[in-house]
């Protein structure tokens, strides 16, 4: 392990001093690698990860668009003057990855692109091998240091070493240390706020959308009225249809008293009472992967939505505790807010609550989902690199 950090460190130099045109060649070149693959990584993946080939397929495409759309935005600004930046230095990317496209993450390639070494936790899987085989000969073609992503077996130990100055966190990740910069991979966990005429139009086909995001284990905030009865029944159907992308995991602290938790059951569509040992527990003792609680229980125990083994909806009794429930969420890598014209004044209170809470902010459209855009792309490798400031020495005065 202390070898492996000790080549990022070496490589993180070299890497430092490439410019953006350099790192965009990287990138292309990573790309054409992908592009080589695809008749069969893909299929690995589905394999190593234990999910269908079609849905590897898809990540497969999806991050070759990222990989694209950052080479762009890397050609973008090395044609513009604006701050200088530095990359954060060597990157750990910490928690399970089980195929090679959670290896490479959204924030793993961004921070390539940044000019950050990449110490990134895989299982032994063949696809994660192949792919980092696959950056290694894009980087040799470049010429950057082979070593600049490089895999690890240990997370403590990883983040004990200090030649890593950032973290990229994945679900399950042991906890991070003071003083390193973290970024939190979007992964469905987003906080979804529905305002009433939007709950009230069109919320069977919100339901839908929002179980349909790859990996979705968000918390969806709306007030107890016109469509919240609709909102549950989607979310319900949806789990017993198999439709819905959620996975429960275990929780990690009790439910709230009776009557305030209710687990959404993915079978019969019925309800069950809050009595449960932990929140989302359903009666079988398997754990749900959607729960029902109100928000008082919510902004008096916010941990809950970190510890939650699923999604949650969250009934709130009125505009004031949707409001103080948007500012005691934070602070959010996505938020998302759902209205209709007749929201206009609701979310006018809402939004500005939100842009204190959450970096990622979008209106009308879940967000947790990556879509490789130019603003996104750019948004992604600001944060592997830190601004720097170069003060002249002033003469003394004769």
């Amino acid at each position: 392990m202390m070898h492996t950090c000790q080549q990022a460190a070496a490589a993180a130099l070299p890497f430092a001093l490439a410019g953006a045109e350099q790192r965009a060649r990287l990138l292309d070149g990573v790309g054409a690698g992908l592009d080589g693959v695809r008749h069969r990584l893909p299929r690995q993946a589905a394999s190593d990860a234990g999910v269908d080939a079609a849905v590897a397929l898809r990540q497969h495409d999806t991050m070759r668009a990222w990989v694209r759309s950052l080479a762009a935005a890397l050609r973008s600004t090395a044609a513009g003057a604006g701050q200088r930046t530095v990359p954060l230095g060597p990157v750990a990317a910490v928690g399970a990855h089980g195929s090679a496209y959670g290896l490479a993450g959204i924030y793993a390639m961004a921070a390539l692109a940044a000019g950050c070494p990449v110490l990134a936790r895989a299982v032994p899987a063949p696809s994660c091998t192949e792919l980092a085989g696959l950056i290694a000969g894009a980087a040799a073609a470049a010429r950057l240091p082979d070593t600049l992503f490089a895999l690890v077996a240990d997370d403590e130990t990883l983040l004990a070493q200090r030649a890593v100055r950032g973290v990229i966190c994945r679900a399950g990740a042991r906890p991070v240390p003071r003083l390193l910069p973290a970024l939190a991979e979007l992964d469905g966990t987003e906080a979804a706020f529905v305002l009433p005429c939007a709950l009230n139009g069109r919320a069977e086909f919100l339901g839908e959308q929002l179980l349909a995001q790859p990996g979705a284990c968000p918390v969806v905030v709306a007030i107890d009225g016109d469509g919240f009865i609709d909102l549950r029944e989607a979310i319900i159907d949806m789990l017993a249809r198999g439709d819905a992308a959620c996975t429960a995991r275990p929780a990690a602290l009790a439910a709230p008293s009776r009557g305030e938790a209710r687990a959404l059951e993915d079978g019969a569509g019925a309800l069950e009472d809050g009595s449960v040992q932990a929140l989302g527990d359903a009666r079988d003792g398997r754990a749900a992967p959607f729960t029902e609680l109100s928000a008082a229980a919510l902004i008096a125990q916010p941990r809950l939505a970190g510890a939650r083994p699923g999604g949650l909806l969250v009934r709130c009794a009125g505009a004031d505790e949707l409001l103080a429930l948007a500012w005691a969420l934070g602070p959010l890598a996505c938020a998302s807010l759902h209205m209709a014209p007749g929201d206009a004044a609701l979310s006018d209170q809402v939004l500005p609550v939100l842009e204190l809470a959450a970096r990622h902010i979008h209106v009308n459209r879940f967000g947790s989902a990556l879509r490789p855009t130019h603003a996104a792309a750019l948004d992604a490798i600001a944060r592997f690199r830190r601004p720097v400031f170069h003060h002249a020495d002033t003469p003394y005065a004769a």
